[in-house]
């Protein structure tokens, strides 16, 4: 056999990665009794914290996509000035603490409520409306899919980026020749040889949406049967002292979680999260 040492220690750190993560399930479940199962079944306000994060986690990433996709295509393909520059300010959401993101929306809502009393008539027309938006979003459900959608976007951006680098470009310059527009090679060429990409992109973005906890108690609050997700959930039980149902809580979390990565991995031939074929 060639190279034993090198395979071995390949297999020893994806083994010892694995079983690190298996050990950290496995201490969850084995803190775990039947009336926290129980209570995770039967109260009204776990089982709609679970479907408002799963609405809002959905709603979110679709939002994220919606912008991620033109926008990694635009990071990709065109070299222009001052691209760099918007390429960081694009992963920025990605390295600042989760708190920030919240704490800069409040900010900025907080800004245009201060525009109202401004001399300037376009400003006080612009302070009208973002103190209506900030009543739309603050303390409300719309404002939990405004937090995770700031969480999620820059992941989407960044693996769908990667794949679209990864893309010969000649295959749009020929699709170009037969006579195709930019758009229609966009469509014809680009976006389906970048689907697990993008795949990938809507997995991650999901992922860091379904998980945000900070920004969306910040933003949204965290009023039971209104405002609450699942990892606020978490913290409130955790808060009150009540371990076993919090740790109920986040297995259901895992297991949704879980079933969304194999359930996708199904359905694209157990390559989501690769930059093409594998040949």
């Amino acid at each position: 056999m060639r190279f034993p040492f090198f395979k071995t220690f390949l297999f020893s750190a994806l083994g010892g990665l694995v079983l690190s993560i298996a050990l950290l399930i496995a201490a969850d479940i084995s803190y775990l009794n039947a009336q926290s199962i129980r209570e995770l079944f039967l109260s009204e306000e776990i089982r709609y914290s679970f479907f408002l994060t799963l609405a809002t986690s959905c709603i979110s990433t679709l939002f994220a996509m919606l912008f991620a996709i033109p926008s990694a295509y635009a990071l990709s393909r065109f070299d222009f000035r001052g691209r760099a520059i918007l390429d960081a300010i694009i992963d920025l959401p990605i390295v600042i603490p989760i708190l920030v993101i919240g704490v800069s929306i409040l900010v900025f809502f907080r800004i245009g409520s201060d525009l109202v009393d401004s001399p300037l008539p376009l400003l006080r027309v612009l302070g009208r409306f973002l103190a209506a938006m900030a009543d739309f979003f603050i303390y409300q459900k719309p404002g939990i899919v405004l937090a995770q959608f700031y969480c999620a976007v820059s992941f989407a951006v960044r693996t769908i980026k990667a794949n679209f680098d990864s893309i010969d470009p000649r295959t749009e310059k020929v699709a170009l020749t037969l006579g195709c527009s930019r758009a229609q090679a966009f469509w014809r060429v680009s976006l389906p040889m970048a689907r697990h990409g993008i795949m990938a992109g809507a997995v991650l973005a999901w992922a860091r949406a379904f998980g945000v906890f900070g920004a969306t108690s910040i933003v949204a609050g965290a009023v039971r049967k209104k405002t609450e997700v699942l990892p606020t959930s978490i913290f409130l039980e955790i808060s009150i002292g009540r371990i076993e149902t919090a740790l109920a809580i986040s297995m259901l979390m895992i297991v949704v979680a879980l079933i969304m990565l194999l359930g996708l991995r199904l359905l694209t031939g157990g390559n989501i999260f690769g930059l093409g074929e594998r040949s």
